[in-house]
Formats: C-alpha cells, sequence, structure tokens
C-alpha cells in the first residue's frame, strides 16, 4: 500500500499562523477588498453571532463575495510569490524533500482557500492538496465554500476519504501539524509529528508520546 506525509500550512510549511488572514490584508491593501467589503463582512459575522453561529464562520469566505474569480487568482499568485515564498520554512522544506525522496506521497492538507494552496502545491511538488473549494457563480465567488471544510475533525473525514481512494496506509503515514485541533486527523496516523507545538497541543503531544519537532 502507499504511504503518505500529510502537511499542514500554517505555522507548519509556513512561519505565519494565518497565511489567509494576511491575504486578506493584502486584498484590502490592493483594494481589491473595499472599506464597504469590511463593513458587510463584519455586520455578516455579528449576525451570525448573535443567532449562535459564529462557529462556523471559518466555513465562510465573506470577504470573496461578489469578487471576480480572475481578479482574486491573480491577486493569490502575486501574494504567494511576494509575501508567502519568503516565510516558507526551509527547515518544513528539507523534511518534506526527505519523505518525498523516501516515496512517501505528499498531501497537503489544510483549511486555507484552494487559490492559495494551489501555488503551495505547485512550489513543494506535492502530489495532492486539498483545501477550501470556493464555491462561484457567472465567474464570481459567492463567499460560500463547496464540499467538506477541512479543518478540526473535518481533517480527519478528508483523510479517511483519500485513503480509502488512494489505497494509502495510514498505519505507516505521517501527519505534520501544529494545533490542537489538529488532532483528528493526526490520530489516524502511525506517525503523528507535533509541530512548533505549545500549550495544549505540546501537553496533549508529549502524554501520547508523539514526535516533536520545530520548523
Amino acid at each position: 500500500m502507499i504511504k503518505a506525509a500529510i502537511f499542514d500550512l500554517d505555522n507548519t510549511l509556513l512561519k505565519c499562523r494565518s497565511s489567509e488572514r494576511l491575504f486578506f490584508k493584502y486584498l484590502v491593501i490592493h483594494r481589491i477588498i473595499t472599506i464597504r467589503d469590511v463593513f458587510r463582512i463584519a455586520s455578516a459575522f455579528l449576525g451570525r453571532l448573535f443567532r449562535l453561529k459564529g462557529i462556523y464562520v471559518r466555513e465562510n469566505k465573506f470577504y470573496l463575495k461578489g469578487k471576480d474569480m480572475e481578479v482574486v487568482k491573480d491577486a493569490a499568485s502575486r501574494f504567494f510569490k511576494e509575501r508567502l515564498v519568503p516565510i516558507i520554512s526551509c527547515n518544513a522544506m528539507e523534511e518534506l524533500k526527505k519523505k518525498k525522496e523516501d516515496g512517501f506521497l505528499i498531501i497537503l492538507l489544510s483549511g486555507t482557500i484552494g487559490v492559495l494552496l494551489k501555488h503551495f502545491e505547485d512550489y513543494c511538488g506535492a502530489d495532492l492538496a486539498v483545501g477550501n473549494l470556493l464555491a462561484s457563480v457567472n465567474g464570481h465567488f459567492t463567499g460560500e465554500i463547496e464540499g467538506i471544510h477541512p479543518y478540526g475533525n473535518g481533517k480527519a473525514i478528508v483523510l479517511k476519504k483519500l485513503a480509502e481512494e488512494k489505497g494509502i496506509d495510514l498505519s505507516e503515514s505521517y501527519a505534520y501539524a501544529d494545533r490542537y485541533v489538529d488532532i483528528y486527523h493526526m490520530k489516524l496516523v502511525g506517525h503523528p509529528v507535533a509541530v512548533n507545538a505549545r500549550g495544549r497541543f505540546l501537553r496533549y503531544a508529549k502524554r501520547n508520546n508523539w514526535q516533536l519537532t520545530f520548523f
């Protein structure tokens, strides 16, 4: 069977906590997202919060609602080259390349948006990349996502599906991630690796004798 090495992005391959948050700021600076958009996003967030749906905000990309797909994709390409490439961890890339040389299927599994993830997939030479697929209508994003949201237990659901479809032996596979919320999919593999772990996640990793590393 196939063995895989599954990598998270933020604070694992990347030396930052949220690449998508940086992308949002980039879109504001370049006026792709306007002040009116910011107020609309804030209103939508508060509305969901007051309806006790704030927990699901991660699953929506309100800031891209109505935006031209090609404009956003072009911005994502520039943003990746200008802002993200310089903060990709050299140590993480060395580990990824080593696993690839050892015959592992390289999978990027992240809750970030697909228009960003695609650039990571190409840059890293990954075999597969799974992130948030943005819904669109008539060439414009709707602000919603399609399919499973790969965050928390959603990553576990995605990984189980991939293992079944690709014939991956999870017991011989590695998973690299940096947050406690990632334990759901990390527990599925034989070799979970806690990256830059701290707090609750660090305690959990030590208690379960997981490998610790720092990228």
